[in-house]
């Protein structure tokens, strides 16, 4: 019984972990073309996700350098409860370059960057207007924070991941 409750507790344990470091993102490849889908970092290019107006979103899994694993299912960005896609042509994975994804601030823009990874450390200090005219693009997870870098490769700081607004184009209530 009391092997049966402790795996349980580790069960749970291990969902609630992997809940808190789930981070979405939207394709927002500046360069205007398909963005390459590859089976591995800077591996075989498996799939090619059209440049449409509103772009994909994609969920985080994890990040080895500056590519992100990617959950084979992707939405068309602000309908994640409609039509989805499913990448197919790997068995390894699908990697993407931290690049081509972005997002915005959920909410008030004011301090939620920081210096580390805790509600103590140190905001940067930038203007509400700066941050809505940069894409974010995911750096690292660690908890319940995600390291970001702003598009124009400016600042680097973290923010809580329940802050994220995975649409860069609009700002999430």
């Amino acid at each position: 019984m009391k092997k049966l409750i402790l795996t349980t507790l580790t069960m749970v344990f291990a969902l609630s972990v992997y809940a808190q470091t789930k981070a979405s993102a939207c394709i927002a490849d500046p360069s205007g073309t398909p963005t390459n889908v590859r089976n591995a970092p800077n591996g075989k290019v498996v799939m090619k996700l059209s440049n449409q107006a509103d772009g994909f979103e994609v969920t985080l899994l994890e990040v080895k350098g500056k590519w992100w694993r990617i959950d084979p299912t992707v939405w068309l960005c602000g309908d994640v409860d409609e039509e989805s896609l499913e990448l197919k042509g790997s068995k390894t994975g699908y990697w993407v370059h931290y690049s081509v994804l972005g997002f915005g601030i959920a909410g008030e823009q004011e301090n939620v960057l920081r210096q580390t990874p805790s509600p103590k450390g140190k905001p940067l200090r930038l203007t509400t207007s700066y941050l809505l005219d940069v894409t974010l693009r995911p750096l690292e997870i660690r908890g319940k924070w995600i390291k970001v870098i702003t598009s124009d490769l400016r600042h680097t700081g973290w923010m809580p991941i329940d802050r994220i607004c995975s649409n860069p184009l609009t700002t999430c209530p």
